[in-house]
């Protein structure tokens, strides 16, 4: 009896041993800013990875002076970045960015502003999607822009979702879904937000990507055994049509 308990203790330590090192694989959001292929600023780290990152007013001054000290107009008023790593019936990282344009400075350089995250739990399965989605507003004088934004899954990018910036107000745009195979546990998401606007400080811009990974939905248990018990049917009913035609 002793022997037993220990056996059983033994299988629910390891158990819960394994729980904890799912848990512990799962990574803080990372977000960073980088000026024409350079990082700026970060990689900033969530504080956990069910927590989002928001820049603190501090942290948008530091980021600033820095876009001024290397002669860029652009200047960030807000940006965060999100997500829900322990997942659900879908996992999702999610970039908001509000920026305008300096009196000072060039935007011929492009600004990227990128976030990714290991360690999604769920969802899982043998067949996966990604879909990219990017939508918000903009306020332009004489001057237009673009703005791209990509996800990608497992470090392979998905095709970018390119918007031309016109100042109509808003705007929204999507692909796929599209096949990613296996979703294994503890995947890592990233999304990349590439802006190009031109200069005029008339300017103004609020943007949200977001990279959604969706799984294909497996019968439940229940749907299976009826499936299982109703397919005898129609091949014993076949059967007797058959032996009565043998007898006559």
């Amino acid at each position: 009896m002793r022997r037993l308990r220990g056996s059983l203790y033994g299988l629910a330590l390891m158990a819960l041993t394994g729980l904890m090192a799912n848990r512990a694989d799962a990574g803080s959001i990372q977000l960073s800013v980088d000026l024409g292929g350079t990082i700026i600023f970060g990689p900033v780290l969530s504080t956990s990875p069910d927590i989002a990152i928001t820049l603190t007013t501090a942290q948008l001054l530091s980021l600033n002076a820095t876009l001024i000290s290397d002669g860029s107009a652009y200047r960030i008023t807000q940006l965060s970045a999100d997500s829900n790593f322990s997942g659900g019936a879908t996992g999702f990282l999610q970039i908001n960015a509000q920026l305008a344009i300096g009196n000072n400075g060039t935007t011929a350089v492009p600004l990227s502003i990128d976030a990714t995250q290991s360690g999604f739990l769920s969802p899982l399965g043998p067949n996966g999607t990604i879909q990219n989605a990017v939508g918000g507003s903009n306020s332009l004088g004489a001057a237009g822009g673009t703005l791209s934004y990509t996800g990608d899954f497992q470090g392979a990018l998905s095709p970018a979702v390119p918007i031309t910036l016109d100042g109509t107000g808003s705007f929204s745009s999507s692909n796929g879904p599209m096949s990613i195979g296996s979703i294994p546990s503890g995947y890592s998401l990233s999304s990349h937000l590439i802006i190009n606007m031109l200069d005029d400080p008339l300017t103004t811009l609020g943007v949200t990507g977001t990279t959604t990974v969706m799984a294909q939905s497996v019968p439940e248990p229940a749907s299976l055994v009826m499936l299982l018990t109703a397919l005898p049917v129609p091949l014993v009913f076949m059967g007797l049509l058959r032996r009565r035609k043998a007898k006559a």
